[in-house]
């Protein structure tokens, strides 16, 4: 007969019998689970033939690319701003019109402005009476000096010849001596007025020249200021300036503004570029020269990255692009467009479609399309990727089809069935 603590010890025994038995079995069951997860299955899993999408292997360029937003920008733009002080009484024209270099957008008023050149213009008219009335002067001057030369010498030669009769008359003692030294002081004075009469008559139109000068000084001062201030009046009657559409207004009729105010932009429609926002991290892989796709969504235009800005707004970076000439008919200034920038090139060489689904890697399974109705999996050494291809380096021969599917529910099994 057992005692109870025989029988208690044998109890213990049993029961850590069962657990090591229980713990060994699980052991088992797992390692045996993971062996067939981690291994193909060789049962075929079936698709139908319409829920899959097949691609061929084919030969050709893969490019790499950058792909961005952004708009359509003028090369020439024209900001046109307040000259002067003042008030816009009309808008002439709206935004999106057609303008050319005289087009009338905006006219403005200022009371003071035309007082001003008003006042100015009669100013101009004052010197300009001036000036005429010097040269009347002078012109005066001039034949009255002559005249005075005239005289003098007239004078000097009717004293020339009373000195001579005075001369034999005192020799006979007609006459005294003191009234031929008269005649010959005569004389003499007449001469010396004669030639400081004809010194005045050389250098009077020097004179009358440097007078002139001054005048002339006085009307081109009043000349400037009248058109400066013509200038600013016609600066009242704001004009497009270049060939283009007007793209915005930002005052409006009764509104006051100062001098520098902005009041419209205009653009030239015929020279565009596109400005793309590419992201930071994609931009480092652009260069000045690589060639880009722009897409109207109506048209596609080539160009040329002509610029990239050093400074990082936002996140992206501005990359300017230079257009073809012949642009289409549908492209205007801030149209929105997308961009894709070729950053490399490869000819030749291997490729597949770019499935929705797909994760970069250096390998890769497909199910490789053996016959009609069966598709084996196959691994398949990856290169270089684009937006829309994939570079097949080993695995797959030009002209083998492959299901481009999701099939990653299916990796499991080694073949695929058709029906």
């Amino acid at each position: 007969m057992q005692t109870i603590l025989e029988s208690q010890q044998e109890d213990g025994k049993s029961i850590k019998f069962y657990a090591l038995s229980f713990l060994a079995a699980v052991t088992l069951l797992s390692l045996t689970s993971a062996f067939f997860w981690s291994s193909d299955d060789n049962s075929a899993a079936e698709l139908s033939l319409e829920e899959v999408i097949i691609a061929t292997v084919k030969s050709g360029s893969l490019v790499q690319d950058v792909r961005a937003p952004g708009n359509l920008i003028s090369n020439h733009r024209q900001w046109l701003s307040a000259r002067v002080s003042a008030k816009v009484i009309k808008r002439e024209l709206e935004p999106g019109a057609i303008v050319t270099p005289d087009s009338i957008i905006l006219r403005l008023s200022s009371p003071e402005l035309l007082q001003q050149y008003e006042r100015v213009k009669i100013d101009y008219k004052v010197a300009i009476a001036q000036l005429k009335a010097l040269k009347e002067t002078h012109l005066t001057a001039k034949q009255k000096k002559h005249a005075d030369v005239q005289l003098l010498e007239i004078e000097k030669q009717q004293a020339i010849e009373d000195a001579a009769v005075k001369k034999l008359l005192r020799v006979k003692k007609i006459i005294p001596t003191y009234q031929y030294n008269e005649a010959i002081l005569r004389e003499s004075k007449l001469t010396l007025e004669l030639e400081i009469a004809l010194f005045e008559l050389q250098q009077l139109p020097r004179l009358q020249a440097s007078l002139l000068n001054v005048e002339l000084a006085k009307v081109e001062q009043q000349l400037l200021q009248v058109t400066l201030l013509e200038q600013q009046v016609e600066l009242l009657n704001v004009r497009a300036q270049i060939h283009g559409v007007l793209q915005s207004i930002s005052v409006e009729e009764g509104q006051e503004i100062s001098q520098g105010t902005a009041l419209a932009r205009v653009a030239d429609q015929t020279s565009l570029k596109a400005q793309l926002r590419v992201q930071e991290s994609q931009a480092k892989d652009i260069q000045i020269g690589q060639q880009v796709e722009i897409d109207t969504r109506r048209s596609k235009i080539s160009g040329v990255v002509s610029r990239i800005d050093p400074a990082v707004v936002n996140g992206t970076v501005t990359v300017d692009v230079e257009l073809a000439k012949d642009l289409p008919s549908e492209v205007r200034p801030d149209l929105r467009v997308n961009g894709i920038i070729e950053v490399t090139r490869l000819d030749n060489v291997l490729l597949v479609d770019k499935p929705a689904h797909w994760k970069n890697s250096k390998t890769a399974y497909f199910y490789k399309i053996t016959d009609e109705s069966t598709a084996s999996k196959t691994q398949v050494a990856i290169g270089a990727v684009s937006t829309n291809a994939i570079q097949l380096l080993s695995g797959l021969n030009n002209g083998d089809k492959v299901i481009m599917s999701d099939t990653s529910a299916l990796q499991k099994h080694s073949t695929i069935t058709l029906y």
